[in-house]
């Protein structure tokens, strides 16, 4: 049976997932503080039903039950190490695993929903996927929910690129993780489960995602927060 690391443990590596993501995605923490202003404002009132879509080790469902302890949190990744953390320290969040490159991921992750958050996700899939799943996720969403994504989108204003000192960030993290003997077992069934995966590395623009999102029938396209070639979007179903 796969274990994690204690509780301690398991703060230090998200508190360090934290800090990675900062690298590439520059003015994070205000990106999702904005997202989730825009969110109450939208709805008037708190959502109640959040799936945080591609959400890793549960740092952003931590920042959304910080700001709303009463909503039910749902963390959806194709990750077993980044579930078995959130699970550890998130035991009020539900995870789920699902592959958003494969159509079934929405029977999976349940609904319907007030908000769908996909932060640094859409990237991983190609451009023909990136449409379709804008039509799956709308599909997940209760009337009038919302659909939050934040990613690269090259017109957003740039600014310089943080400098990572040698090994990337995302390198120095997981071989750091691989040195933890309780984690050996659940690694070896992520190397497994990511075995066919690659990521596209798609890079669209805001005006882009706006038609993409458009044409899957969502309305009021709107751009919270722009920052370092980085952009969150909000589309209401």
């Amino acid at each position: 049976m796969a274990t994690t690391p204690g509780v301690e443990g398991v703060a230090r590596w998200r508190r360090d997932w934290e800090t990675m993501m900062r690298h590439y995605q520059p003015g994070r923490d205000e990106l999702l503080a904005a997202g989730l202003t825009a969110a109450e404002q939208a709805h008037g009132r708190a959502p109640e039903r959040v799936l945080d879509v591609g959400g890793g080790p549960g740092t952003t469902a931590e920042a959304v039950l910080r700001r709303w302890p009463d909503a039910h949190v749902t963390v959806l990744d194709i990750d077993p190490v980044l579930l078995a953390l959130t699970n550890t320290a998130l035991p009020q969040a539900r995870t789920v695993r699902a592959d958003i490159a494969a159509p079934d991921w929405r029977s999976a992750a349940g609904g319907p929903y007030d908000l769908v958050l996909a932060l640094m996700t859409l990237h991983y899939l190609p451009e023909d996927r990136v449409r379709h799943w804008y039509a799956e996720a709308r599909h997940l969403l209760a009337p009038q929910g919302l659909l939050m994504v934040g990613d690269a989108m090259p017109d957003a204003p740039a600014a310089a690129t943080p400098q990572s000192g040698g090994t990337d960030p995302w390198t120095r993290w997981w071989t750091a993780l691989a040195e933890e003997p309780t984690m050996a077992l659940l690694l070896t069934e992520r190397a497994a489960a990511l075995s066919v995966l690659d990521s596209a590395e798609f890079v669209a623009s805001t005006e882009w995602h706006g038609e993409a999102a458009r044409r899957a029938g969502f309305t009021d396209a709107t751009v919270p927060y722009q920052y370092a070639g980085h952009a969150l979007m909000a589309f209401r179903r």
